[in-house]
């Protein structure tokens, strides 16, 4: 018997989910696409149409034929269509946020209804009464909202902050998978949802459930925490290693030029007697000789920025030893808006795909162009072209990796990298050459109109375009 009236029906649905969208709100109040008050309008309308679908699922012919699961599933999806559309965040992280607290706000909407049933089971059976609202937000004081502070911290520390995003494209399945078991356990029995949570050993089941569940949820994130800072570390020893080699290297070029002023007087007699004898080629043999052992080509500094310095002149040294032509045309000022460690990762990562794809080809055939630097304050773009022996192949999401099925690991990781800093990376292909190029905005509150003058700039500026 149903003697709800529409006033209450309304009211407590859009507790039920307008209690997901406020508690989610510390988690992604700065990750918004939209201003605030765009942002209310759209969840406005999405309340509104959560009312109109649960309404629609009251019908009698559509109860008669078990339509509650699909009208679950249809709201869900509406939900995460919408979050996914206002909030700018990893997708992956985003879902994990969403399973996370949907599933246990349908918790407190089965033990809301077991406190409902045990103040006035008359009432309760009524379906939406105003004792269902009631005990709902009894429900999200007492269990919801403490159970949010204790996470607040776990995915604070997650949301928006910089590493390696690529494992949360599968960490959402997780909470993913407990929405699946809810609704399953729900939908496909023969016992109603009021017969079910009548019961107070179903509600110490399910409660054992949710405390699992969040238990596991807070040792993912704090593995992904712990596994970020390793990378972190691995990133700054690698690019501190690089410098130690690059500060040898100027060390025995400053060596070598001493010895090469103290032997000077020697060079010079050698030189006066083959220009005695006029015997010319054997003075250009001579010269040229010397500019190769003393390397009086190889630059010293390639750019300003020392990281970037280190990477590239740590890479010139490989390509060096095997044959590879290396040529630089970039400038990167010491003080720029990005981490060193990403400077690092990024920069380490392109070079070596580019050097380890050159040394395939036969000695002396490969080669490595850096061409790039700051368009202008606040915006950087460079490319790295190299030769291939063979086509990398390509799917929907870019070029598969050489070296293993799938995309390449260094890829995704320059790929995290530019997009953290709102910029884009473009991988293709032109013959026997592949080619990366990228931009990325250095001054996270460079406007929109700068945004844009910076991509018109690059497109003129930068070949191939970004």
């Amino acid at each position: 018997m149903r003697e709800y009236t529409a006033l209450e029906f309304v009211i407590y649905n859009t507790v039920r989910s307008g209690s997901i969208i406020v508690l989610a709100y510390p988690f992604l109040r700065d990750r918004g696409r939209f201003s605030q008050r765009v942002t209310a309008f759209l969840f406005f309308l999405m309340e509104l149409l959560w009312v109109m679908i649960a309404a629609v699922g009251q019908l009698p012919v559509l109860r008669t034929i078990g339509f509650a699961a699909w009208i679950e599933i249809v709201q869900t999806i509406m939900l995460v269509g919408l979050l996914l559309f206002t909030i700018k965040e990893r997708i992956g992280k985003l879902l994990f946020v969403f399973f996370t607290l949907y599933t246990l706000g349908s918790f407190i909407s089965l033990f809301a209804k077991y406190i409902e049933i045990k103040w006035n089971r008359e009432m309760a059976w009524q379906g939406y009464r105003w004792t269902a609202s009631v005990t709902v937000l009894f429900a999200i004081c007492v269990i919801l909202l403490p159970t949010v502070v204790l996470i607040h911290k776990d995915f604070r520390s997650v949301m928006g902050k910089e590493g390696d995003d690529s494992m949360w494209r599968y960490l959402w399945l997780i909470p993913g998978a407990f929405y699946l078991f809810w609704l399953q356990s729900f939908y496909s029995s023969e016992v109603t949802t009021l017969e079910y949570a009548s019961r107070g050993a179903n509600i110490l089941y399910i409660f054992s459930i949710e405390a699992s569940a969040l238990f596991i949820y807070h040792m993912i994130i704090r593995l992904v925490l712990e596994h970020n800072s390793l990378m972190r570390e691995r990133a700054v020893n690698h690019s501190l290693e690089m410098q130690v080699i690059e500060y040898d290297n100027l060390s025995s070029r400053i060596a070598e030029a001493r010895k090469s002023k103290h032997d000077l007087r020697h060079h010079l007699a050698v030189l006066e007697t083959i220009a005695a004898n006029e015997d010319w080629k054997a003075l250009h043999d001579y010269i040229d000789e010397f500019r190769v052992v003393r390397r009086l080509d190889d630059p010293i500094v390639y750019c300003e920025n020392m990281t970037a310095n280190a990477v590239i002149a740590y890479f010139a040294q490989i390509a060096g030893e095997q044959g590879t032509k290396y040529h630089v045309e970039f400038d990167l000022p010491e003080t720029v808006g990005i981490d060193r460690c990403d400077i690092s990762v990024l920069f380490g990562n392109i070079l070596e795909n580019a050097l380890e794809a050159s040394a395939k080809l036969p000695r002396g055939s490969g080669i490595v162009e850096i061409k790039g630097g700051m368009l202008n304050e606040g915006v950087l773009a460079f490319e790295v072209e190299n030769a291939i022996s063979v086509t990398p192949e390509k799917d929907g999401h870019g070029f598969n990796s050489t070296k293993h099925e799938g995309r390449g690991i260094g890829t995704e990781s320059a790929r995290d990298i530019v997009e953290r800093y709102n910029g884009t990376i473009c991988f293709n292909t032109q013959g026997e050459r592949f080619r990366v190029s990228i931009m990325m905005y250095t001054d996270n509150s460079l406007s929109d109109k700068a945004k844009e003058n910076a991509e018109k700039k690059t497109s003129t500026e930068v070949e191939p375009k970004i």
